[in-house]
């Protein structure tokens, strides 16, 4: 027996995502303590704006503070004031500024409000402990009180929250045994977390943040540059959204490289009853508690600082036969939060009615909605025949949903193959075409959500592990997925969807002690794929021609001294690739045009993953991504690119030329280069200048009347430029190891070069000499606020973009990084092991 399902007039339900002009001003308000102030210098320094502050400018226009104003003129003078200037602010700063308010009187309510039409407004809120500390409030009951009311407040005026995560300044080490004072000093011995990356996080969360609610291409320069990043997940083939209760992440029972992977997306899910309401007669009152989404907030923000990876906000329909005035309030209200909190995707139930989906489409910006239906009760669920099904997503595409998501429990086998017949109908219904996430739940159900093709909901191996209740409904509407990311890859390969241990390969002069293999294949056994990744040493280049032809081919890292000769065996490069004239990738090509060019899908396709004759070969250039990643981890926030930010690179072959591609993809416009040979330095800089003035470089991000300005330094003795400033960037390209008859440099930086008041990042990635006098040299400036990052750092960072590149997956970053930690043999390992593993917590994701 069908459902009934209301009749939408699809004429009237278009798609409402408003945004926001890209120099917009933005307004920052909480609560004080919260930390709005250091937020805004991140922001205003990042998207070049200035910060107005309301205390400072109510001072300029009295001569007076707000207190001593309210003290000397009472009350309502004050508050009239308050709105005068206010007004003032907002109306002669509508562009290019961040403002930032602490107010929370009710009336500056409609001067927000009005504002928030055509602004972001975004609250700031953070840990009751660190309001405390910064509030110097003793008593713990009226710290509570003034939060709630303060966050109620500003919850009124705003139209985005955003939860300001509480960094930790690391402590200081104690020396690991063996291990003497002057080993600390000199830098030889572990490297510890730098207090000058405290903020380092923050920095990453909040400019992820914004360029969530603002236009693409507000924020400079903070496009990832991986290959995944720039591919909607939903058009990528068997994708997973690995699952975290609410409850979970509060109780921090959780583990970022647990989570991460195999995940495509996480899905937080809101997993307690929504059917506690505060007001329990009167449905006009809010259903959301201030604490309770104060906690939703700080989950969401726990995990989004933890993750790159895409997040979906998820409310279950309330578990009850009949769902309320109350029940329906509360649900709506916990979805209304989560679009404040602008998640890459969130969840709506198709069960809404038309006005209530119609103003949750009103207030979502850059969120992607999935439109979602579960039948659980009454048993038994409907077949996926029952035209109810279709029924309601045709209600998701007048809706303008950007997914739709349809599940039931399996009761039995068949149930699995007859979702088919679901799969049919959605392919004949026309436009617009909206992509089907459609399975059955439970353990009977697990056959369907394998062959599920787009963000099948999934826990994590440890949940799977310790739970036995997989599959079964808890005592709220949430159900726990049947399986994990591992298990459904390896379901696809036993199923004959994927090919079984295609062949990766490094392949250089020397690649027997490579790293890339156990990093790679430590990846590949946590997804559940089967590839194998194998060094593969020869001195010429034509002995690999039968790997390349080899069916099994999947791809391969190309080492020195290939990187350029092997641009002879390719049929086509990355625009990347083009500019700095090097390969380190090799990807093969199993279809091609009919003009015999390469399909724009064919590195992601599923294709990717299937054996095959190779008809082409794709070159690539991932040395620049690691590069650039390992700059924008260790650069802190004091440093952060600006006009004037200058960079040093040492050195003039193919590595200096991914380094000098990389910070002009941070945007860094003054860049001197040092090499013995000042005329491969010469050659160095003439290729870019030639390029920057063909505009042959597609850069991640377009700065109006940007001019790259580039200095040789012919020797270490000269003077560093006047006209320069201090380098905050500096990447060492030049081997440690001796080379050939030439004894090892001994290549350290000269104190002119070194005299930047707030340090700087030093990248050497010498793979062979893990110290170099270099990175000792840097290490010993660490109180200066220096920062090292070495070939360790840089391995992981670009192998995570081949990763994406040979197997269309989700590299599972923390667990590759600490395998290259761990797989350095002892010998060459002249530190301990376990602090550099602890400090990858810290690290950016």
């Amino acid at each position: 027996m069908s459902l009934p399902i209301d009749v939408v007039d699809a004429s009237s339900m278009a798609s409402s995502k408003a945004s926001f002009e890209p120099a917009t001003s933005i307004v920052l308000v909480g609560i004080r303590g919260s930390g709005k102030s250091t937020l805004a210098i991140i922001a205003s320094t990042a998207m070049k704006r200035r910060v107005i502050d309301l205390e400072k400018s109510f001072q300029d226009v009295t001569g007076l503070s707000t207190v001593a104003y309210k003290k000397r003129h009472g009350p309502i003078e004050y508050r009239r004031q308050q709105q005068e200037v206010l007004g003032t602010v907002l109306a002669a700063h509508q562009r290019d500024c961040i403002i930032v308010l602490s107010w929370m009187e009710p009336g500056i309510h409609a001067l927000l409000q009005e504002y928030a039409t055509s602004h972001p407004v975004v609250h700031v809120t953070r840990d009751p402990e660190a309001i405390q500390e910064y509030l110097k409030v003793a008593d713990d009951y009226k710290l509570r009180e003034l939060m709630s009311y303060a966050e109620t407040a500003f919850r009124v005026v705003a139209n985005f929250e955003f939860f300001n995560v509480s960094e930790q300044c690391s402590r200081p080490r104690s020396l690991t045994s063996g291990e003497t004072p002057g080993a600390a000093l000199r830098g030889d011995g572990p490297a510890s977390p730098a207090p000058y990356l405290t903020l380092k996080r923050a920095e990453r969360h909040f400019l992820k943040f914004l360029s969530l609610i603002m236009p693409p291409g507000s924020i400079p320069f903070i496009e990832s540059a991986f290959p995944l990043a720039s591919t909607p997940t939903e058009t990528r083939q068997f994708t997973y959204a690995v699952s975290v209760p609410l409850s979970r992440v509060l109780a921090d029972k959780w583990e970022t490289e647990d989570i991460e992977t195999g995940a495509d997306a996480i899905e937080i899910v809101i997993d307690d009853d929504l059917a506690k309401p505060m007001a329990e007669f009167f449905i006009d009152q809010p259903q959301l508690s201030s604490d309770r989404a104060s906690e939703i907030s700080k989950a969401v923000g726990a995990l989004r600082r933890n993750v790159v990876i895409p997040m979906i906000y998820h409310v279950p329909w309330p578990r009850s036969e009949s769902v309320d005035g109350l029940l329906k309030a509360s649900y709506l209200e916990h979805v209304q939060h989560g679009l404040l909190l602008c998640p890459e995707y969130i969840t709506v139930d198709l069960r809404l009615d038309e006005v209530s989906f119609r103003r949750l489409l009103e207030r979502r910006r850059f969120s992607k909605i999935i439109g979602v239906i579960n039948f659980e009760c009454p048993p038994p669920p409907l077949p996926w025949s029952d035209p109810t099904w279709m029924g309601y997503y045709r209600k998701a595409q007048a809706y303008s949903c950007d997914l739709v998501k349809m599940t039931r429990p399996a009761t039995f086998l068949d149930d699995n193959f007859e979702i088919n017949m679901l799969r049919c109908s959605v392919s004949n219904a026309g436009e617009p075409v909206i992509p089907l996430v459609a399975y059955n739940t439970g353990v009977r159900g697990r056959h369907s959500a394998c062959l599920n093709k787009i963000l099948t909901s999934t826990l994590p191996e440890s949940l799977f592990k310790s739970t036995s209740h997989i599959g079964k409904r808890k005592s709220s509407s949430y159900i726990e997925p049947s399986i994990t990311p591992r298990q459904a890859t390896i379901a696809l390969r036993s199923s004959f969807a994927t090919d079984n241990a295609l062949k990766l390969y490094v392949v250089g002069a020397n690649c027997q002690h490579s790293l890339s293999p156990a990093m790679h294949n430590t990846a590949i056994e946590a997804l559940g794929t089967s590839h194998i990744y194998k060094p593969y040493s020869t001195n010429s280049l034509s002995s690999i021609r039968d790997l390349i032809h080899d069916p099994s081919f999947a791809g391969a890292s190309v080492g020195l001294p290939f990187k350029v000769e092997v641009i002879s065996l390719t049929h086509s490069l990355s625009t990347h690739a083009k500019a700095i004239g090097a390969v380190n990738t090799l990807i093969p090509i199993r279809r091609l045009n009919d003009d015999r060019s390469i399909p724009d899908d064919a590195l992601l396709s599923h294709a990717r993953k299937c054996a095959g004759p190779v008809l082409a070969l794709y070159g690539e250039n991932t040395d620049w991504i690691g590069i650039r990643a390992c700059i924008r981890r260790g650069l802190s926030p004091a440093n952060a690119v600006r006009d004037n930010t200058a960079g040093l690179v040492i050195g003039a072959g193919g590595m200096a030329r991914a380094a000098v591609y990389s910070m002009l993809q941070l945007g860094v416009q003054n860049i001197a280069v040092h090499n013995r040979s000042p005329e491969n330095a010469q050659k160095l800089v003439s290729h870019f200048e030639l390029l920057l003035s063909r505009d042959d470089i597609p850069l991640l991000s377009k700065v109006d009347n940007q001019k790259t300005n580039f200095h040789i330094l012919r020797s270490r003795e000269d003077a560093w430029p006047e006209h320069l400033r201090q380098p905050t960037i500096v990447v060492s390209c030049i081997p440690a190891q001796k080379t050939g008859d030439q004894p090892p440099p001994d290549f350290t930086l000269p104190e002119s070069w070194m005299g930047s008041p707030t340090g700087g990042v030093v990248v050497d990635f010498s793979y062979q000499v893990i110290n170099t006098p270099l990175i000792l040299q840097t290490r010993a400036e660490a109180h200066r606020g220096w920062i090292v990052m070495d070939s360790l750092d840089l391995l992981p960072e670009q192998g995570f973009a081949q990763f994406e590149l040979f197997t269309g997956r989700r590299a599972p970053r923390r667990l590759m990084r600490a395998e290259v930690l761990k797989s350095i043999p002892d010998e060459q390992r002249s530190y301990p092991l376990q602090p550099r593993l602890d400090s990858i917590l810290e690290q950016e994701p």
